[in-house]
């Protein structure tokens, strides 16, 4: 084993926002999941059922429906699996996360004809977790110069001795890397809605919907000289090139975001004895992002050869930080586009309910906000997506004399980038059930399976197409339990 001299460094960053202001995050913090175990069970094709207090998110037009006040609630149980291939060697990762799915309840009002229903409640929107890791040889690029700062106070590898004044390293390419990405969080939205018969068998829905959350992403990542292709064993290497005896690198960095914003969903419905139509306008999505970050770097070198001059060989230990209250959090602003969706529902026969909608969002509107800095590269974000349409699809039967219905849908949520082809789209599978435990008691399970590809880039450098490509085929499972009582 070589013998080694360590170097570390500590660097808070809240001057440069790339590192987490990327395109993902817009997309990250403002679309939602779904919420219900009834609606889940059916593919989400709920725009034109909405009779419960599921309505509030899907279509507050639906409340209308309502004739005895409601109390709901529910669990969710995430699980995602990512299988990782990175430069030719494959990794696995799974990570889980169980949360409250929606609690809320609906009140009807008295009135002499027509409908006016209320409804208060928390729903999940979204989910965070996630987890990648990866390990492989990389013959194309080193993490260390795209680390590079024009200020030293935030250049870890210049802090590290991994470049020299000019910001020159020889560690360009082919080192082993390996890391794991880690997210966890997830947002919530508190949705105050109201519903009235404005015709009859048509009504109007309202709701103001407040959103709350949290996002973390831990990312550890190390770079190696597996090779021994960087052991130089001069016996005077200037101390500003201490590069050439890199032996490895840790990076590790966290982020930390706190997430808050506000819009507003309208809905109008049609309702025969068999048909209804529904139809939604969901307002852009205003959120405000609050983030620190956290960025560490630890560098080790071959303890062989000398040093020039001989008696300042490179520090053992080096260290810096910048203190939170001194810098503050980095804050920003996402405005997510305006989204359209319409969904019809039909009694094909008394037991059986067939479900569809459709949804359109146009990404390209997607805009940073509040930030001089990014609101200068908007044109450059807004070129990255485009305009999408969400299918979704349900049916439910109530199983003749019995309690219980079953239930299932499938959904395809295109991928918002340009050029992503068909498999980076989620496609869903799901199923459900439902069983009157009490006349006035349902218990309502559904489970949902869904498939996508992707890909990310470990850094950028300039000039290089996919430096550090990680190739992902990730699966996930969503699990909803809820319950629901009317009187």
């Amino acid at each position: 084993m070589r013998s080694i001299v360590r170097l570390s460094i500590t660097t808070i960053l809240f001057s440069s926002f790339l590192f987490s202001q990327l395109s993902d995050d817009a997309v990250r913090f403002t679309r939602g999941s779904g919420t219900g175990a009834r609606p889940l069970g059916m593919g989400n094709a709920y725009i034109g059922i909405a009779d419960d207090f599921n309505a509030a998110m899907w279509n507050p037009a639906g409340l209308a429906q309502m004739r005895r006040l409601e109390l709901m609630g529910g669990l969710a149980n995430t699980r995602q699996t990512d299988d990782a291939t990175y430069f030719g060697v494959s990794k696995s990762s799974d990570v889980s996360a169980t949360a409250i799915d929606n609690i809320g309840f609906v009140f009807p009002f008295p009135t002499v004809q027509g409908s006016f229903v209320v409804a208060f409640g928390y729903h999940r929107y979204a989910d965070f977790g996630a987890m990648a890791s990866f390990s492989g040889f990389n013959d194309r690029s080193s993490i260390i110069p795209s680390l590079r700062d024009a200020s030293a106070s935030f250049d870890i590898p210049y802090n590290v001795y991994l470049t020299n004044d000019s910001g020159y390293t020889t560690v360009q390419k082919d080192v082993h890397q390996s890391g794991i990405n880690k997210e966890s969080g997830s947002l919530g939205v508190w949705t105050f809605s109201g519903a009235v018969d404005i015709e009859e068998n048509i009504s109007l829905g309202i709701s103001l919907n407040v959103f709350s959350g949290r996002y973390e992403k831990v990312r550890n990542f190390l770079e190696e000289d597996t090779r021994n292709i960087y052991g130089d064993t001069s016996p005077a290497l200037p101390r500003d090139s201490a590069y050439h005896r890199f032996n490895k690198f840790y990076y590790d960095s966290y982020v930390n975001s706190e997430l808050s914003g506000s819009n507003i969903t309208i809905g109008l419905m049609y309702r025969s004895e068999t048909f209804r139509l529904g139809a939604v306008v969901r307002g852009p999505l205003s959120m405000k992002v609050s983030e620190d970050y956290t960025n560490e770097g630890e560098s080790v070198y071959d303890a062989t050869g000398g040093w020039s001059p001989a008696n300042k060989p490179p520090r053992t230990k080096h260290s810096y930080s910048v203190p939170n209250d001194s810098m503050g959090p980095n804050e920003y602003g996402v405005l997510a586009p305006w989204t359209v969706g319409i969904g019809a529902s039909l009694y094909l026969m008394p037991e059986l309910l067939l479900s569809a909608d459709v949804e359109w969002t146009d990404w390209t509107q997607t805009e940073w906000t509040d930030n001089i800095y990014l609101e200068r590269n908007n044109l450059k974000l807004q070129s990255q997506f485009r305009s999408v349409t969400v299918l979704r699809f349900g049916a439910e039967l109530d199983v003749p004399n019995t309690d219980l219905r079953l239930r299932a849908g499938y959904a395809v949520e295109p991928s918002v980038y340009v050029n992503d082809p068909s498999t980076f789209d989620r496609k869903s599978m799901t199923a459900g059930a439902g069983y009157f435990l009490q006349r006035n008691v349902m218990l309502d399970a559904g489970i949902s399976y869904s498939t996508r590809s992707t890909f990310t880039n470990q850094y950028s450098i300039t000039g290089l197409t996919d430096p550090a490509r990680l190739n992902e085929s990730i699966t996930g499972l969503l699990v909803n339990v809820g319950i629901s009582y009317r009187f």
